[in-house]
């Protein structure tokens, strides 16, 4: 008697777990306009912010 309701509880997991793979957002934004740069991809770490050699690197300081 419990392993058709067992089968049928794990049937209904297995369901709403695939269904759940196709969730769609409710809004994407639109590609940028012509003439504007797009900050993805970009490299990472950003170059521009680490540090130089022989330079302390910003962020928390030991005495």
């Amino acid at each position: 008697m419990m392993r058709p309701v067992t089968m049928a509880v794990l049937g209904l997991a297995c369901a709403l777990a695939l269904s759940g793979c196709g969730k769609k957002p409710k809004y994407v934004d639109t590609p940028p306009a012509d003439g504007q740069t797009d900050p993805f991809p970009h490299q990472y770490p950003n170059p521009s912010l680490d540090p130089k050699p022989g330079q302390p690197a910003p962020g928390v300081r030991f005495p």
